[in-house]
């Protein structure tokens, strides 16, 4: 417990990669849109995909938490199963906190007539349909899913190197690209529509719970196995 514990510490003197980097983008997102909606003198409901950032920088987050402090904790004879497990206390605990800020950053918006500018950042239709429980859940889901999906990326990297990525992708690609065209073939995509737009947000994320769960596993099977 110690060395999970310490791991964790590890992780709170890295300010930037967990702590700032996600909050800078997303900051700088918000600011933009900001300023277009001061320009744009609130005339018209202004809608953007703004928030989406701080979930792509998660996934950056994964991916580089790993790739610049899994080297340095085996260096220090920290075992991989102590740094998977503090890692991923630490990724836990930062998606927490993001998700109950931007919850509070939604009702923020809501008080102040969506900041006096019509602009809907943080306060989205659907996305914030639920209550405020589903929509904190519904941010930490989200947020654990990117960050870990990087952590699992990396882990690749780590494992197999620069052509395990590229066998990764591959597979990927490979995947949506039959997936897109079984639905065109078959004319699926009107079911998948109705599928989605029959679930709420929050039911949604529910359903991510298990692909979170497989990425946990995939990458400590493959950060047991790395070789730095």
């Amino acid at each position: 417990m110690s060395q999970i514990t310490n791991v964790m510490k590890m992780h709170t003197k890295d300010h930037v990669t967990l702590f700032f980097v996600p909050w800078l983008i997303l900051f700088i997102s918000f600011t933009v849109n900001l300023i277009i909606g001061f320009l744009t003198g609130g005339e018209s409901p202004l809608y953007t995909g703004g928030l989406s950032s701080i979930y792509i920088a998660m996934l950056i987050s994964g991916i580089i938490v790993l790739a610049q402090m899994h080297p340095f904790a085996i260096g220090l004879s920290v075992r991989r199963t102590d740094f998977f497990l503090g890692t991923t206390g630490m990724i836990v605990a930062v998606s927490a906190g993001i998700a109950i800020v931007l919850l509070l950053l939604s009702l923020v918006e809501q008080w102040t007539g969506a900041w006096g500018v019509n602009l809907h950042f943080f306060h989205l239709p659907y996305l914030s349909d639920g209550s405020a429980i589903e929509q904190l859940l519904i941010h930490f889901i989200l947020l654990l899913n990117m960050c870990f999906l990087g952590f699992t990326i990396s882990s690749v990297y780590q494992r197999f190197g620069r052509n395990g990525m590229y066998y990764f992708f591959g597979t990927i690609g490979l995947i949506v690209t039959i997936g897109v065209y079984l639905c065109s073939y078959y004319k699926w995509w009107l079911d998948v529509f109705h599928w989605f737009s029959n679930h709420t947000a929050f039911q949604l994320a529910l359903w991510t719970v298990p692909l979170a769960v497989i990425f946990l596993l995939v990458s400590y099977l493959f950060l047991r196995k790395a070789t730095v």
